[in-house]
């Protein structure tokens, strides 16, 4: 043996980064990049749609890493993104100059992952991890096509460029009305893409083993099909039939089942539907407790940045019509994240919650994106649906329905 040798890698293995007993670590590195680009990690916690982000590291010659000192006891599933121009003041407001959003993390306590690949296409990027439901994730994304995914990223990369350009910067109507355009010609062609790469999703759920990232799969085909009404809810429920009890148990396998049943939908002119609602203090309500009024309701969730954009508006409706009209801003996220959201955005006003999320009541209002905003008479009649926040636009909506009545 050479002595001499075996002392520098005695050495090596000693310095060597270990995660801690019950956290982990993540050491990530990322080729392709510009040496003068400025480009950051971040690492976010995902609870059911949700993603906090929990640290970020600025690249170094491609390199990064993340140190969790330990692990929450409600979900393991983590995501490290890869962007420009990180400014924490506008986070959820400002549309982030995302450079690829990258592969979805398993972490269990004491692991190491490492992560290496392109910057450009991190999401497809070679991960070593022992968590079995990472590796079930590698698996499964390496049997679908790679060209597509990286077709599929570039798109999107751009599409968040522009949509940074569009929002995080000045522009005349001209120039902005451009960036919009190009914004939509980038969804239309990532649509075409993310159709190939359903159907070859759906053709692998029908085989592979059904892991946590497969069940996320299964469960976004789910709420996909209900949304857009896509021809493929046998197959589904087909799919559904291979999860486990204890996978038909969590919230995506429960939120999955009734995304795959029809539910009656409503419009301007029909009754509010009754469901019930969840309110800061445990108590059960809804929304036909303010008959005589006019309501507003807001479906919302705290990773929807056009949904963070409006509450200030919508708290300035609730105190200018105070008299007549009351604001209902309903989460669709899990309690914890709720009730700290709206904590720190200052919701004053009626702040309840959907326990049954995505796939409860807001199916009802045949909407397929959020902030859905919803508009109900005293009399209890549905005067408006709309989805999506322009600044300016619900007080006007408000004002004319007000002055109609007048």
């Amino acid at each position: 043996m050479n002595v001499r040798l075996l002392f520098p890698l005695l050495a090596l293995a000693a310095c060597a980064p270990k995660a801690p007993a019950g956290g982990a670590l993540i050491l990530g590195e990322a080729s392709g990049l510009d040496p003068d680009d400025r480009v950051y990690a971040s690492l976010s916690h995902h609870e059911g749609e949700v993603g906090i982000r929990v640290q970020v590291d600025t690249l170094r010659d491609g390199r990064f890493s993340f140190r969790l000192d330990s692990l929450p006891p409600d979900g393991n599933r983590y995501q490290v993104i890869l962007e420009r121009h990180h400014d924490l003041r506008h986070e959820g407001i400002i549309p982030a100059d995302v450079v690829n959003v990258g592969p979805e993390l398993y972490l269990e306590p004491g692991v190491t992952v490492r992560i290496k690949g392109e910057a450009a296409h991190l999401r497809t990027a070679r991960i070593d991890s022992p968590v079995r439901d990472q590796q079930l994730r590698e698996r499964f994304i390496r049997k679908m096509s790679r060209e597509d995914w990286n077709t599929l990223d570039d798109i999107q990369a751009h599409r968040y460029h522009v949509m940074y350009q569009l929002y995080g910067e000045e522009h005349t109507p001209a120039q902005q009305d451009s960036l919009r355009k190009l914004a939509q010609q980038d969804l239309e062609a990532s649509n075409g893409i993310s159709e190939r790469l359903s159907r070859q999703r759906l053709q692998l759920l029908e085989t592979e083993e059904i892991g946590q990232y497969a069940l996320e799969q299964l469960y976004k085909e789910a709420r996909f099909s209900s949304y857009y009404g896509h021809d493929n809810r046998k197959a589904l429920l087909r799919l559904y039939e291979r999860l486990s009890d204890d996978q038909k148990a969590t919230r995506e396998g429960m939120e999955m089942l009734q995304h795959l049943n029809p539910v009656k939908t409503v419009s301007s002119g029909d009754p509010v539907p009754a469901y019930d609602y969840v309110d800061q203090e445990g108590k059960t309500v809804r929304l036909s407790g303010f008959a005589g009024k006019w309501v507003l309701v807001d479906f919302w969730s705290n990773g929807c940045g056009p949904c963070l954009k409006a509450v200030p508006e919508l708290g300035a409706v609730s105190r200018e019509f105070q008299d007549r009209l009351e604001v209902v801003s309903i989460s669709l996220d899990k309690e914890r994240i709720w009730k700290e959201a709206s904590a720190g955005h200052g919701i004053s006003w009626h702040d309840w919650n959907d326990p049954n999320g995505s796939s409860g009541s807001v199916r009802a209002y045949g909407t397929n994106g959020i902030p859905t905003f919803v508009l109900i008479s005293p009399e209890g009649i549905i005067h408006d649906i709309t989805v999506g926040y322009g600044e300016g636009r619900l007080r006007r909506a408000v004002r004319r329905a007000l002055d109609s009545q007048e």
